[in-house]
């Protein structure tokens, strides 16, 4: 599945994840990475996007259960979302 970030939300998205758990993150950040030295989309995996919303809903997730984002943040959300609901 395509997904259309900019480079500056790729950078973003790197800062939400230090280090990978599992192979699937591994493959993310590497996909990440290569988007932030200059290609136009990364093509991920459903898998791979679920994961990806799951580092955002962690990211943005508030002490209280709402959501805490900046107006960066919430583009980069809607952007996993509308990608999910394709």
């Amino acid at each position: 599945m395509d997904l259309l970030l900019t480079k500056r939300e790729v950078e973003i998205i790197l800062t939400w994840k230090e280090g990978p758990f599992w192979p699937d993150e591994e493959r993310i950040l590497i996909k990440l990475r290569r988007v932030a030295e200059g290609s136009a989309q990364i093509d991920l995996s459903c898998i791979q996007l679920q994961i990806l919303h799951g580092w955002a809903e962690d990211h943005v997730g508030g002490h209280y259960g709402g959501k805490v984002v900046n107006h960066e943040e919430l583009t980069i959300l809607k952007k996993i979302e509308a990608s999910l609901e394709a």
